[in-house]
């Protein structure tokens, strides 16, 4: 039977930017980071304590939110889960994915978190979590699954590693969609969507007769229910993902 990720030993940091001064507002994403946090600790849903969901809404620094990430990682000795909202932006001289915080400029990547100091937090070394989810929903989210290199061996490798789950709400060389007028961003509002209606467990992952509340089991790489889900909407809008086998 593949074991539920435990909420008592896991931890969740969602970090939204939906205001900023260089760039175009996104108020979709405020509602996307409390509706997030509010399935998260549904008791129905997976059932996260309120004190293990770590929001960061316009976070003023870089260091804020990649040691708030590292800490959480180290805390969390089951599953670790990272969302950011907001917009993507890329290096012109490398096509690195920047995440773009309150005061970052187009023109200035160094206003911006590098996804690869996202990613180094992430795996830092006396980090004691099972596994990690790492959910993007930003334009040009899937230049996280390629990284700074050109085409070759290494790309892979460099976004994922065993025991994480990347998800990412674009293509490497598209943007994500906010609908007008939509409560939630659209890859996130499917997400919502996906852990609070569920999807049924494998029987080949139930003991007999067991009731399992299916989006808790969506925090697993081994669970794809919910994964299904946002790629078969992903078809059509040009969602990625890429989960750890």
């Amino acid at each position: 039977m593949v074991a539920l990720a435990d909420p008592a030993r896991s931890e969740a940091v969602l970090v939204g930017v939906h205001d900023y001064v260089n760039l175009e507002g996104l108020p979709a994403v405020a509602r996307n980071v409390e509706g997030l946090r509010h399935v998260l600790t549904d008791p129905a849903v997976w059932g996260l304590p309120a004190e293990a969901c770590t929001v960061i809404s316009q976070p003023g620094d870089v260091g804020l939110v990649l040691h708030t990430v590292r800490e959480k990682a180290r805390r969390a000795s089951d599953t670790l889960l990272v969302y950011y909202a907001g917009h993507g932006l890329t290096d012109p001289h490398t096509d690195e994915l920047y995440l773009a915080l309150p005061r970052s400029d187009r023109e200035r990547e160094y206003t911006s978190l590098r996804y690869e100091y996202q990613r180094r937090a992430v795996l830092d070394v006396q980090a004691s979590t099972q596994r990690t989810v790492l959910i993007l929903d930003c334009c040009y989210s899937g230049r996280a699954l390629i990284g700074a290199m050109s085409a070759d061996v290494q790309i892979a490798d460099q976004a994922v590693v065993e025991g994480t789950c990347l998800l990412t709400a674009s293509a490497e060389t598209r943007p994500a969609l906010s609908p007008p007028g939509e409560t939630y961003t659209a890859f996130t509002g499917e997400l919502i969507a996906a852990l609070n209606d569920g999807h049924p467990l494998p029987a080949s992952a139930r003991e007999p007769g067991e009731q399992v509340p299916a989006a808790a089991a969506a925090a697993q790489p081994q669970y794809r229910g919910a994964h299904r889900h946002c790629a078969e909407q992903g078809r059509r809008y040009g969602w990625s993902g890429l989960p750890a086998e």
